[in-house]
């Protein structure tokens, strides 16, 4: 079995890291860090004739897209997160337009079932009794409807995961503000909302992370499947064996390459696991 580079969970390399990578392409080989034991480090290698594919997460695929030919020798596929932004989540954002431009770029080079849409994480509060959320009805509609005319097929979702880091980031910043859970009828009335539209545009809905959303229209989401992307190039060059990252992660074997201290992402996300620091 070939290898699945994921590029990555930890840090956004086509937006901030991309140079880097290409450099570490040339070399052949990479130095990966354990994210909890930072003494263990191992080297992957990074040739074509053991890379069969590499995943590249991102909210920005700009200089990718001017990089593209460089990454020829592999196959590609794609998470690409358009999300409302909200300016108590989020430091830096890109706008919508550059988005759907860059979607249909990506869709152009490398047909649209090799892209995965996540509108996600959506994040839900109360203040002084009124419901804020970055879930945006109109924007959802619009994306739904522009990407499902591009071809587009997988819109995944998911709901904020309550890691002890982010709702402590999010206590000290806005201490007077109610987190709410995936169980409040905020959340259900969002929830429906989003099955209607993703329905009406004929895309599949997958949940991230919360098997607890699946059926009644909704899969269990693989974020990397090796199925999937064996069945892409018609033959089995990857394994398919479940290497879940967290709960309900239903991701199959990859090496993500990405670093959470030495890399920051520059999004600056509240919500995110990956940034170590937020302020």
């Amino acid at each position: 079995m070939k290898t699945v580079i994921s590029a990555s969970r930890r840090t956004d390399i086509p937006a901030f890291y991309l140079e880097w990578f290409i450099q570490r392409i040339k070399a052949g080989e990479v130095t990966v860090r354990n994210p909890y034991y930072k003494k263990k480090a191992f080297r992957v290698n990074l040739r074509p004739d053991s890379v069969e594919w590499i995943v590249f997460w991102s909210r920005n695929y700009s200089r990718f897209l001017k990089e593209r030919a460089f990454f020829s020798s592999y196959h590609l596929f794609f998470h690409f997160t358009i999300v409302s932004h909200h300016p108590l989540l989020e430091k830096n954002t890109l706008s919508q337009h550059k988005t759907i431009d860059q979607m249909e770029h990506l869709v152009k080079y490398y047909g649209p079932e090799r892209i995965i849409w996540r509108y996600d994480p959506i994040v839900i509060w109360r203040d002084s009794g009124k419901i804020h959320t970055n879930y945006i009805r109109e924007d959802f509609k619009q994306l739904s409807k522009i990407f499902s005319e591009l071809g587009i097929k997988r819109c995944y979702f998911s709901y904020v995961s309550d890691y002890l880091k982010f709702k402590r980031r999010f206590r000290e910043k806005y201490g007077d503000y109610d987190l709410l859970t995936v169980e409040a009828d905020a959340s259900q009335s969002i929830l429906e909302e989003i099955k209607e539209i993703t329905a009406i545009n004929h895309l599949q809905l997958y949940s991230c992370c919360n098997d607890a959303l699946t059926g009644n229209q909704i899969l269990k989401g693989s974020c990397i499947s090796g199925r999937l992307l064996n069945d892409l190039r018609h033959e089995k060059t990857v394994s398919e064996a479940q290497t879940p990252t967290r709960k309900d992660c239903g991701c199959t074997r990859s090496i993500d390459i990405g670093d959470y201290s030495t890399q920051p992402c520059f999004y600056g996300c509240i919500y995110c696991y990956a940034n170590p620091v937020w302020k």
